[in-house]
């Protein structure tokens, strides 16, 4: 049985062309009924074994008139032939259409959908062309077929294809989104961003059910990812309109907000609900906060707000300074426990002290990784800049000795020392006149 369906297969999968005015056998509408039942039942073999009867008898009636086929189509070469879509589209392409036959049409697709079920790929793309050779182009029809052939090349893990596929289906039938949104989820995380916005866009305008806010942050993501600083905005701000609690996009819309599209109240707004949302140990996002509110506030020349904010922010860099100078204690501490078990496996061979030994250097590496990690992330609070900042603040605010104690501090951290202390020189003098 196998052998013969093989062959079969093999036969009509693409047949350059066939005599237009030989007549298919009559089936009763049961039969056809019956391997679809097959099919809706999970009978996959089953239905094939009546499909591949009837399109044997089929095919046997044209044998005498019919061109030697041209070879089995594979999934890696159908993948690559930039014209087979075209083909399907344009029916009347010499060799590829046949005749309107909606059984024959249908009996290979449904040979096409039981392959598939069944992970033979190769037969199912192979029946799929079959059915499209047998049937005239039809908009708002076709586009299953397409749709159905595009997860045979997911499946196969052929992307261009797939993505090619969909495509097809989705300009055959305008009107069904739901192509855009899979199109849009498959480009998401490609280099084709504008593409998949395209798509994605289309599917939220025009969709009747409520939207995934999911698609919303694809959206803003996208649009980050192109410098549209606008429409990002735009997106996180729908996003948040169903997500109100999300910390981590209330922090991101501040920060668009601010840096990118400068749109203050929105980012003041977003930055006070985020940092009533994120959890305490969020040391980084709560300091970058403050920062970024000051900065505003100094903008805005509210020196008072400035140095409130910049205090709050130095007490969580603070933090993170804390506990860089806990994780290297916690290195020192483990690096005598290795070098006194080194000595002692250098005198005597001990397999369970080599084995804590061992654990030690893993132990020392993670602790390491996150030395490194707290590190990186104190090098983006600013430290210097910040202290600089409220040196300058409250210089402006006319309190010159603590001016002076943060300019002292601005140059401990090496952030414009030359400049600093000719701020503190001509501090103390104007301290010293006292105008």
């Amino acid at each position: 049985m196998i052998q013969r369906v093989c062959s079969m297969v093999a036969l009509c999968a693409l047949a350059a062309g066939a005599l237009l005015f030989s007549t298919a056998p009559a089936y009763p509408q049961r039969a056809r009924e019956e391997y679809v039942r097959l099919y809706d039942g999970g009978e996959y073999a089953k239905a094939l074994d009546i499909i591949n009867k009837r399109l044997e008898d089929f095919y046997a009636a044209r044998v005498d008139n019919k061109r030697v086929p041209i070879r089995f189509i594979t999934m890696k070469e159908a993948s690559k032939r930039a014209d087979l879509i075209d083909l399907f589209r344009n029916r009347k392409a010499e060799g590829f259409f046949i005749e309107d036959n909606p059984e024959i049409s249908a009996l290979h697709l449904y040979a096409a959908r039981c392959w598939f079920k069944l992970s033979n790929l190769d037969y199912a793309l192979n029946h799929y062309v079959q059915s499209l050779r047998f049937k005239s182009k039809l908009v708002k029809t076709d586009d299953a077929i397409y749709y159905e052939m595009a997860q045979v090349y997911k499946k196969g893990g052929y992307f261009n294809a797939y993505v090619n596929s969909l495509e097809a289906a989705s300009s055959l039938n305008r009107d069904d989104y739901s192509y855009s949104l899979e199109l849009g989820k498959a480009l998401y995380t490609t280099a084709r961003k504008k593409r998949a916005i395209f798509h994605l866009e289309r599917y939220v305008n025009a969709a009747d059910e409520p939207v995934s806010p999911g698609l919303y942050l694809m959206l803003a993501n996208l649009y980050e990812d192109i410098g549209k600083y606008l429409e990002t905005e735009k997106y996180y701000v729908r996003y948040l309109g169903k997500k109100p609690d999300d910390a981590y996009i209330q922090f991101a819309l501040g920060y668009i907000a601010f840096k990118r599209t400068g749109n203050y109240p929105l980012a003041i707004e977003s930055f006070d609900r985020a940092l009533r949302l994120l959890p305490e140990g969020e040391v980084y996002r709560i300091s970058k906060i403050h920062e970024y509110r000051a900065d505003i506030a100094l903008q805005e020349l509210d020196f008072d707000a400035a140095v409130r904010d910049y205090a709050e922010t130095i007490k969580y860099q603070d933090k993170i300074s804390g506990e860089i100078k806990s994780k290297r204690a916690e290195i020192d501490g483990l690096d005598s426990k290795i070098r006194t078990l080194k000595s002692s496996l250098l005198r005597e061979e001990n397999f369970e002290k080599y084995g804590e030994y061992e654990g030690l250097l893993d132990a020392k590496g993670k602790k390491e990784l996150e030395l490194k990690r707290l590190k990186s992330e104190y090098d983006k609070l600013n430290a210097g800049r910040v202290r600089w900042n409220i040196a300058y603040s409250l210089e402006r605010l006319e309190r010159l000795k603590e001016a002076i104690g943060y300019y002292r501090e601005s140059i401990a951290f090496d952030y414009q020392p030359n400049l600093a202390r000719e701020k503190i020189i001509k501090l103390e003098l104007k301290i010293k006149r006292g105008y």
